[in-house]
């Protein structure tokens, strides 16, 4: 399906560069003054994605972008903040991940192994579940696991999420990367918690398998079950037997945002920062784009890349409809609040148990991170990793309360944190008024309501972003939409 996708630019790019070609120097593409052809909203990967391949074949772009950062939520920690530059949005990229590798390739962005965030190394993670801590190896028999089969009682709590999704139950045609949109599977577009209650799963299972440190969503009654399904769908298509996506997930030296940065230095329109927006207007002249402080920006057409958790905060005109307005005001993203620290004493050493906890308390799931290339071994930071609902109390506190929270919490479960522990940096995905969430997810039934019409065009405004992606999620995803929405413009200005 990537090739696929690929192909499709290819053919649209040597068509349309052959017309550019043809248009005198300082005129713009579609014919007019040299003025912008295509406003794009938002400096992350769809944006700049959608930027470059306008750019490719001759078209005058302007890239706005509300925050003082490039990459969206691709976000590195900065060195200077936190040691080992963690990934605070934007974590593994994939071996499927043509597009982000195409880019990192032509800007020379060098790849390594991904260095995990919220997966530790296998053997250095305990459990500590209902006021319990629970070693490794004494899961599968502990009186706690409320899991019924072998299968299930052996498997990690950090994996379980990901296995309810087996071949076994998936409806999904392998190989159909589109068929979770087409509205032949709604049946399945239940929540996990009725999907997991129909297969006879313990309720307590449920919660403590999918409903705690949750990856996408607020709760198992808040997700849908085909969102699962396409994802699973997407590995055992791409992955199973194909020996070039071999040797797990990659990371760009020096943190991934390094990618975003170099599509931006490649940009050579306008890019534009502490562009809050205030609204956008599509007429028969172009699109007018208006900020919070009184900037104006007009171009013929618009690429929005904002998720919708913060669209539906713009001013939009005409005004969202049906279920494009249902779409943008109601689509779910998934809160995720983070505590990074620094280990001033080595705890695990004093208490001889392993350095990560994944918990059931406000901490999370509390990861040591080991980011330094010179010294494999070293623990560089910790990074209390907490979503869902967990995500939204903590959002309630001052950040500073917040994590003060967390660090008596860990205090509690595990002693010899106490007074170990430096908190460098708070961050809130939730509170972002750019995200308003890190990543989108699907509620039960939104999939087969609204999926479809939620990317469609809007007069003159056009949309991207991981969210209205139909193949891929993450970063990928945002790749993929950045590139939908330019060929759209494309098609509309040749």
């Amino acid at each position: 399906m990537n090739k696929q996708h690929i192909n499709r630019r290819s053919v649209i790019k040597g068509i349309s560069t052959s017309a550019a070609l043809a248009l005198s120097p300082g005129r713009s593409a579609y014919g007019a003054t040299p003025k912008t052809d295509v406003l794009v909203l938002g400096a992350g990967l769809s944006g700049l994605n959608a930027a470059l391949t306008l750019e490719d074949v001759g078209y005058r772009v302007r890239v706005l972008e509300g925050s003082e950062r490039i990459g969206g939520r691709l976000f590195t920690a900065p060195a200077d903040e936190v040691p080992g530059y963690p990934e605070m949005g934007g974590s593994g990229i994939g071996r499927h991940y043509a597009r982000i590798l195409d880019v990192a390739n032509r800007f020379d962005v060098a790849m390594e192994r991904s260095r995990p965030r919220t997966e530790p190394v296998r053997g250095e993670i305990m459990l500590h579940v209902r006021g319990t801590g629970i070693l490794p190896d004494d899961w599968a028999e502990h009186p706690l696991n409320p899991f019924v089969t072998a299968t299930r009682r052996k498997r990690s709590l950090t994996g379980f999420q990901f296995s309810v999704y087996g071949d076994d139950d998936n409806p999904l045609p392998l190989g159909d990367l589109e068929a979770w949109q087409s509205g032949r599977h709604a049946a399945m577009d239940i929540s996990v918690h009725d999907f997991l209650m129909r297969k006879r799963v313990d309720p307590q299972a449920i919660q403590l398998g999918c409903g705690t440190n949750m990856s996408y969503g607020r709760n198992v009654h808040d997700l849908s079950a085909l969102m699962g399904f396409q994802s699973a769908n997407l590995v055992r298509s791409l992955y199973r037997g194909n020996d070039a996506f071999s040797g797990g997930a990659l990371a760009a030296v020096g943190g991934n945002q390094r990618v975003p940065e170099a599509m931006a230095r490649a940009v050579t329109s306008e890019i534009l920062m502490t562009q809050h927006i205030h609204s956008i207007a599509s007429d028969q002249h172009g699109v007018t784009v208006t900020t919070k402080r009184g900037d104006v920006h007009t171009a013929k057409y618009c690429i929005c890349t904002f998720p919708f958790s913060a669209l539906k905060h713009v001013r939009v005109s005409p005004y969202l409809s049906g279920k494009q307005a249902q779409a943008v005001h109601e689509l779910g993203y998934t809160p995720v609040f983070q505590v990074h620290v620094i280990p001033t004493k080595p705890y695990w050493e004093k208490d001889g148990l392993p350095p990560s906890m994944w918990t059931d308390t406000c901490a999370g799931r509390f990861m040591a991170l080991k980011n330094d290339p010179a010294a494999p071994g070293k623990i560089t930071s910790c990074l209390s990793f907490v979503n869902g609902e967990m995500a939204q109390y903590l959002d309630r506190l001052p950040p500073d309360v917040a994590a003060q929270n967390v660090l008596a919490a860990l205090a509690r479960i595990r002693p010899a944190t106490q007074g170990a522990l430096k908190v460098v940096k708070v961050y809130s995905w939730n509170r972002s008024p750019f995200a308003g969430g890190a990543y989108a997810y699907w509620k039960p039934g939104q999939i087969t309501r609204f999926a479809k019409e939620m990317r469609a065009p809007l007069e003159n405004i056009h949309f991207a972003g991981e969210h209205t992606a139909v193949i891929n999620r993450g970063m990928e995803g945002a790749m993929e939409s950045g590139e939908r929405a330019a060929i759209e413009v494309m098609e509309r200005l040749g």
